[in-house]
């Protein structure tokens, strides 16, 4: 039976700079490493939130992104 073993976590902060002109938002993004695996959504938004309020652009979107190594 294959197993997950966590790795590693990152976070990617899009912050929104206008509009291009097709219309589509032209995002600005910002990427952390090592987040602890414990780290929770309300945790990471609120970090994300205190990030934006000295960025001068308006913040878009959050993504976490876990990296697992399966195994059998």
């Amino acid at each position: 039976m294959a197993q997950g073993i966590w790795n590693e976590s990152s976070v990617k902060l899009l912050f929104l700079n206008g509009m291009k002109e097709n219309g589509e938002p032209n995002i600005v993004t910002k990427s952390f490493k090592d987040v602890k695996e414990a780290a929770t959504p309300d945790q990471l938004m609120a970090v994300a939130e205190a990030i934006a309020s000295i960025v001068s652009y308006p913040l878009y979107s959050v993504v976490r992104y876990d990296s697992i190594d399966i195994n059998k």
